[in-house]
This record gives C-alpha cells, structure tokens and sequence, in this order.
C-alpha cells in the first residue's frame, strides 16, 4: 500500500537553479525552476510555514488550470500520484503535488501537537497562496484522496472562495459512517465463517475477532492506530478479503518500489530515501489516529455549505471507508445542483481506482476538471 517518504531538502544541484525567493511575515517560498521552453514544467518548491516546511512539485501544462493534489494517510505522500494520476491531468493542467507536514519530502514533524487537522488547513491555505502567486492564478481545484478527501472538503469549508472545484476520490467525511461500516461487515463474514467451518480452532479466531470488533466499535477511538490497523489489514486477510484491493496483484509493495529504477527517478528519490518513509508514515499516522477528535470528524451536515462542483469518485468495493460513502457524501451535498456535481462508483476496485482502474480513473477527473476547473 502507500506509504510515506523523507527527503527534507532539494538536492545541491538543484539548489544551483533557484530563482525565485519571495518572503512576507507569513511564509518563505523557494522555487527550484529552470526556464522552461515550452509551457511544460516540472518545478521543486520548499514552502514555509509555521515550524515545518512542506514539500511541492509543480508538474504540467503551466498555462492550464491550477490543480492541487491531496494524497491519503494521513501520513501518506505524493510522488506515487505523479505515476498514478499524473500522465493524463498533466496534459491538460498544471498540477500541484502537495506533500503533507511531516509527509513524503517535507520536513519531519518534530513537534506533534502540530499535527493537527487545523494546522494542515492553515498549511494547505498557505501553500494556495503561494502557487496562486508564483503561477499568476485566480482559483485553483482541487483533487484529495481517502483521507484527503475530507481534508479537501476541511478546507472548501474554511475558504470557499479559492477554491474554483474539487474532486473528492474515496474520501470520508462521517468517521464514525467509516468506522462502523468496516466493524459491522467483518463481524459478518465472521459470523458466517463460525457458523459454516466445522474446525474448532476458526471458531475460536472467529469469536476472537468478533469481540475485538465489539470492543472497537464500543469505544470512542481513543489510542485508535493499533485497532484500525489490525481491523483494515490484519483482520480481512484472516476473513479472506482485501479492504482496499479487488485485485491484490496490483498492490505496489515496498520492494516493489525500491526494484523499479523508473518510478524513483520519477519520483525523485533514492532508494536510500524512499527506505526512510515508513518511520514517517508511522508517526504521523500514530498522532492523528491516537487522538480522538480526529477519529470522530463528521462534517456531513456541513456539506450542504459546500458552493464549489464537486466529483465524488469511489471503488465500489471499497471497505475502508465504507461502500456507500461516497452516496452519502453526494446527498449530502444539497447546495449543488445535479449540473454542479457528479457521482460515479467504478465497478471491479476497491480503496485504490488510482492502481486498480487509472484509466477510468483519468478519464472522469479529466472530463470533470475541462468543465470545472475555471
């Protein structure tokens, strides 16, 4: 699955190409640039912003649309998108890959409490800014996957003014939807697993697995990162599904990334680097997890506020947020007509259409984006 990286600063030859530094009392922008010759780019900027300072690269058509990429996690990064979700969106549009503080190639997050879904708005906000400056745009859209699907719908909700559309990929926005969604389908498959096996032993697994699902669902998601984990990757590998894959060979392992010389390059990491990202992935996924503010967000009722168009994409097997999440959120969504937003459910995938369907996948941001990204 995905995972995070580290690679706090440009590297010294690219440091040799800067060309633009612009300061205020708010932040300090570093864009690594090289005069493009066409209206292709593919720029490395350092963004400052309060005790950290966030990764972005800047990829595409430089007179299209600005759009900004909101990877999962929290914890998660962006170069993986650039392979994924890149090559068609890039022809068309000048896309942002934003990594999160502590995330990817920004700078580690010495400071936890700051690891908050306030400062990740304030952040986000920031960094807006700036592209919309450097790059002489009014508006910019928005794409956010899994986690940052609600993260996108968090700031739309802040600042409705920037933001010209978005498109939510297997987002949430009612954690506890999320949350019971998954408990209740594993404690069914293993009911219907103690009640068919005629071997002791799955009866007990099973009657284990259902009261540790019984004892999950009745907390308040407190010290919540071990449970979720076991629940999304322990637990449905011993009820014999995948929560976010249909098809597991399509899985992009660790090695499988280290192994493949073209996705670093693409990336921009060694393997020396990318060796480096679990330990981030880890900690930030452990202090937004392990505070139960985060694990009981639910801002359904507040999507009726929502004015941008908006897509809600999702795999239709998709058990980490829940299968019918994206139709809640589309309903949810009263203040757009049905000319201003768009729901589809891709048939055959699960949590990832990104790995499992990027064609189908492409095709409905691209559609979407040439409508609404103005």
């Amino acid at each position: 699955m995905r995972k995070s990286q580290n690679s706090p600063s440009l590297s010294t030859a690219a440091r040799l190409l800067l060309l633009s530094c612009l300061t205020t009392s708010a932040f300090t922008l570093f864009s690594c640039r090289s005069a493009p010759q066409t209206s292709s780019t593919d720029d490395e900027i350092m963004v400052t912003v309060p005790g950290s300072e966030l990764y972005v690269r800047v990829r595409g058509d430089a007179e299209g649309p600005l759009l900004v990429n909101l990877h999962g996690g929290p914890g998660g990064y962006s170069g993986i998108d650039i392979k994924l979700m890149g090559p068609a969106l890039e022809e068309k549009f000048l896309v942002a890959y934003l990594d999160q503080r502590g995330c990817g190639k920004s700078l580690t997050c010495e400071d936890t409490t700051m690891l908050t879904v306030e400062q990740y708005v304030q952040d986000l906000d920031i960094v807006i800014d700036i592209l919309m400056h450097l790059y002489n745009k009014k508006a910019v859209s928005l794409t956010g996957t899994s986690w940052g699907g609600m993260f996108g719908f968090l700031y739309l909700l802040e600042h409705p003014d920037k933001i010209a559309s978005y498109a939510c990929i297997d987002g949430k926005v009612n954690s506890h939807y999320q949350n019971h969604s998954l408990i209740d389908y594993e404690m069914r498959r293993a009911l219907e697993i103690a009640d068919t096996t005629t071997s002791a032993s799955k009866r007990d697994e099973m009657a284990f697995i259902i009261s540790e699902l019984k004892r999950i669902k009745n907390s308040n998601f407190e010290n919540f990162h071990t449970d979720v984990n076991w629940m999304k990757h322990e637990v449905p590998a011993m009820l014999g599904f995948n929560a976010y894959f249909v098809d597991t060979s399509k899985v992009i392992s660790f090695s499988d990334v280290i192994e493949d010389t073209a996705l670093l390059g693409i990336m921009r990491y060694t393997p020396e680097e990318y060796a480096q990202i679990g330990d981030k992935a880890e900690m930030v996924n452990a202090s937004f997890r392990n505070t139960p503010s985060y694990n009981n967000i639910n801002i359904e009722a507040e999507l009726k506020n929502i004015q941008a168009p908006t897509l809600v994409v999702q795999g239709e097997k998709d058990h980490v947020v829940g299968v019918g999440h994206a139709r809640l959120i589309y309903d949810a969504l009263t203040g757009l007509d049905e000319q201003q937003k768009a729901l589809h459910i891709i048939p055959g995938v699960a949590h990832c259409p990104a790995i499992e369907s990027p064609d189908r996948l492409s095709e409905i941001l691209v559609s979407f984006f040439e409508k609404h990204a103005i």
